[in-house]
């Protein structure tokens, strides 16, 4: 369970990447550079009804310096190119070159790690529970960029100070947000707490519990629909045994607003299964079932299936069908009709991929 908690971030921040990241600059101390990326082509009818293809890239570096035996700098920059992910259809910003993670902090060794800048959120303990697909979007936290602009879901915002830590089968995290000045973020916070119960052959049992506040700055600029705070909490679990794994999560946020409109708020219950055929071979299903109410009205009833296909350790060929039967929203402020992930929340839509890391 050492450093169980940096191997887990790296790994939800680049989708296993890390491991076969690329040494570009190595120190006999241990200092280190290291290069990492994946390339994706995708065929599916999701965004429009007919089949189109999207290309995704990522790229990412992560960097170490030995300070001494206790203490080393550590940092990871990632950034993303026509990413096909909730966050880049939402912001309509597809073709561009955008950072996902820019992060610079200390690793004190047994005594935990304190990084800052745009990170990933201790709160991906809990939100990857339920993101284990290739073909879907995180939904749970979706409503914190009303309060913060920056933030991506609940687990990647701008201007976070966090630290982290493991003891044992205990995994911690905490942080606090500043802000990058421009986001008209007054503060934030957040937690993540996760514990890892061993019970030999009947499997382990790892539940996660996940807090976060955040707050609109007073003068709230050029913000106009009077957002004001932003509270998210959820509980989940994964359970492993053997080739399977099990998931299940319910989370619950509010968007409370300075101007008398009601809170808007989401429910979100997801269940996850994992079954690990062979080496090769990967079968994933799942469902999600969320619900606003007095916000955009938007509900989600998603079945996902999705097989995979390793190719080799670092490529994969994958295919899912999302089973829509939800309901699309409405922007109260501007009256458009709020979809989910780029499409519909109505219509159902397959997706075919084909993934190449390094």
């Amino acid at each position: 369970m050492r450093k169980i908690i940096l191997k887990t971030v790296l790994a939800s921040i680049i989708a296993s990447g890390t491991a076969h990241a690329a040494v570009i600059y190595k120190e006999e101390n241990g200092s280190n550079v290291e290069l990492y990326g994946r390339f994706g082509f995708n065929v599916s009818d999701k965004k429009t009804g007919s089949t189109q293809g999207d290309f995704d890239g990522r790229l990412g570096f992560i960097g170490r310096q030995v300070v001494n035996d206790q203490v080393a700098i550590i940092g990871l920059a990632q950034y993303q190119v026509n990413a096909a992910e909730y966050a880049n259809n939402v912001e309509g910003n597809n073709d561009s070159l955008t950072a996902r993670y820019v992060w610079a902090g200390f690793d004190f060794a047994q005594y935990g790690k304190i990084t800052g800048g745009r990170v990933s959120s201790g709160l991906i303990m809990f939100t990857d529970i339920g993101d284990v697909f290739a073909s879907s979007d995180v939904a749970t936290g979706r409503q914190a960029r009303f309060v913060d602009p920056t933030a991506v879901q609940v687990f990647r915002q701008d201007g976070t100070i966090q630290y982290q830590n493991n003891i044992g089968n205990l995994d911690v995290s905490t942080a606090y947000i500043i802000g990058n000045g421009t986001s008209d973020l007054d503060y934030g916070y957040n937690a993540a707490t996760r514990y890892t119960f061993d019970m030999g052959t009947a499997g382990k049992l790892v539940p996660v519990i996940a807090f976060q506040k955040t707050r609109a700055a007073q003068n709230l600029g050029n913000r106009t629909n009077g957002a004001d705070t932003f509270t998210y909490g959820g509980v989940g679990t994964r359970y492993y045994l053997g080739p399977v794994m099990l998931g299940l999560l319910y989370s619950s946020d509010t968007v409370s607003y300075s101007n008398g409109r009601a809170d808007s708020k989401d429910k979100d219950l997801e269940f996850t299964a994992v079954y690990n055929v062979s080496n090769d071979w990967v079968l994933r299903t799942g469902y999600r079932y969320l619900d606003n109410t007095d916000g955009d009205e938007l509900t989600l009833r998603d079945t996902t299936f999705e097989v995979q296909y390793k190719l080799t350790p670092r490529s994969s060929i994958y295919s899912a069908y999302i089973l829509r039967n939800g309901k699309n929203g409405t922007n109260v402020d501007t009256g458009r009709q709020v979809s989910f992930g780029g499409s519909s929340a109505e219509d159902s839509f397959y997706h075919l991929g084909l993934r190449y890391e390094f």
